[in-house]
């Protein structure tokens, strides 16, 4: 049985991805078609928003609570940009952001210390691996230098004792 159903233009190219909704905590559903439009779907089959982007997401979105207010944003990167969006599709006052390279695989998201100070590190076509905040900018002191190939598959993130790493 079939508990709801949406009609769309455009086939959908990206696998539906389940969020959730900060004031109901219930799922929602969110969605990429072929002509880069994305959705964001109540669990009633009810279109919410509909945004035009310029190109497909690369990978999953992530939710953060950027402004520390237990409200979730949805962050996601294109080849060329990195999107915070709200919940009613609205961009996040400084994005997108302009990524200084073409990104080559989805971002990875960390919170070190589950304090919603968050790390987005998202490697490119130059072989940097590139750190932002949470409101999109580059973090000082983050030194790396490059990749010895393009990277084509996301950071995975782990501590061990009192050092973390990134492989």
């Amino acid at each position: 049985a079939t508990i709801w159903e949406s009609v769309f233009n455009a086939t959908i190219s990206s696998k539906p991805m389940t969020l959730v909704n900060h004031y109901t905590n219930g799922l929602e559903v969110f969605l990429q078609d072929d002509s880069n439009k994305i959705f964001l779907i109540a669990n009633t089959g009810k279109i919410l928003w509909e945004k035009q982007l310029t190109e497909k997401i690369m990978g999953e979105i992530k939710q953060i609570d950027c402004y520390n207010n237990k409200k979730l944003q949805m962050l996601f990167n294109t080849a060329s940009h990195l999107y915070l969006i709200d919940r009613n599709g609205e961009n996040v006052p400084g994005f997108p952001v302009k990524l200084p390279s073409s990104a080559t695989t989805e971002l990875t998201l960390i919170d070190y210390d589950n304090d919603r100070n968050y790390r987005i590190f998202i490697p490119c076509a130059d072989k940097n691996i590139y750190n932002f905040d949470k409101r999109g900018k580059i973090v000082t002191g983050w030194e790396f230098g490059k990749t010895e190939e393009i990277m084509t598959i996301p950071l995975t993130y782990f501590s061990l004792a009192t050092k973390d790493y990134l492989c």
